[in-house]
């Protein structure tokens, strides 16, 4: 008796998991802060049932990967915990994600990620022994004394450093450009630190080639990537789930994004995709092919400038 009122309880919650989305949404993005939203989110998640849990998860992924307007910003604040697993507690973590992968939400199983498999590709100790080919001959306090000034040439040097501390100052810098800050994060082989630290960074991770070039980058933690895809256009999908050099929880995210946009297609026609402007205006979002930077080229063209030849790994 008390296992069918569950089942009823339950099929209650899948009935009403959209509008408990979109009511839980809101008040979450009424908190200004990424952090904050973070915390918040992971201690309610910790206080609901397991059911209750993949409802709400699947529900924010779906609207995310829907582009409904802060369902994505939410995604993002699910893996400043890294992992969710480790803010949720390993014994609540497993029974959502035994029943997200019994019940084949392949996205929320994902999510779940321990943290023994976080890691995306890891460079060898050749290329972390030396943390700034272009300015090899300046200590690490001056490096990061030139991260906060104004000189355009050095700064252009420091995009490549491979010193965390020093690109989080880099990225705080307001003479950077989107373009400079996708080079950072398109960059390979790179210090996977150094693309945290771009995710995290407030500003930047709201530019859409950024999130591309964080998804697309094999040396991106894969929980940072996994957060990233459901931001991507299909075009990107697409590449993304035929890429082989990516890790195969992130191809994979990315094929099931694409059979979800598929069906969301069936159901409700083609939407017209809007999204924000800096000012809060109103922006036609373009096809992808018509907005995309190659991500390829914008890591290599100052390193050829400045570097010459790409040393191994």
């Amino acid at each position: 008796m008390q296992e069918r009122l569950l089942d009823v309880l339950r099929a209650s919650i899948d009935a009403r998991a959209r509008d408990a989305v979109d009511l839980f949404s809101a008040r979450l993005l009424i908190l200004p802060d990424r952090a904050m939203r973070s915390a918040v989110l992971a201690e309610r998640l910790r206080r609901y049932d397991a059911h209750l849990c993949l409802a709400l998860l699947d529900g924010l992924m779906d609207r995310a990967n829907r582009r409904v307007q802060g369902a994505g910003e939410l995604l993002l604040d699910l893996t400043v915990a890294r992992p969710l697993a480790d803010g949720l507690g390993y014994q609540h973590a497993r029974r959502v994600y035994e029943l997200a992968r019994a019940r084949n939400r392949v996205g929320v199983s994902r999510l779940l990620l321990s943290p023994d498999t976080l890691a995306g590709l890891i460079p060898g100790d050749h290329f972390m022994a030396r943390e700034n080919r272009q300015m090899g001959d300046l200590a690490l306090g001056w490096r990061k004394a030139h991260a906060r000034g104004t000189d355009r040439l050095k700064l252009d040097r420091l995009l490549f450093d491979r010193n965390a501390a020093v690109i989080d100052l880099v990225l705080r810098n307001p003479r950077l450009t989107e373009r400079d800050v996708v080079k950072i994060a398109a960059m390979q082989p790179t210090n996977p630190d150094i693309l945290l630290v771009v995710f995290r960074n407030a500003k930047w991770i709201k530019r859409y080639h950024v999130k591309v070039a964080l998804a697309c980058n094999p040396y991106t933690p894969i929980d940072v990537a996994l957060a990233c895809l459901p931001h991507l256009m299909v075009q990107r999908l697409r590449f993304v789930a035929s890429a082989g050099k990516l890790k195969e929880p992130v191809r994979a995210m990315a094929t099931s994004l694409l059979a979800r946009r598929a069906q969301n297609l069936a159901e409700d026609g083609e939407p017209p995709v809007h999204r924000l402007g800096e000012s809060g205006e109103i922006l036609l979002e373009l096809p992808d092919e018509d907005v995309e930077i190659d991500l390829e080229a914008a890591a290599r063209e100052l390193e050829a400038f400045w570097v010459g030849p790409t040393e191994p790994n």
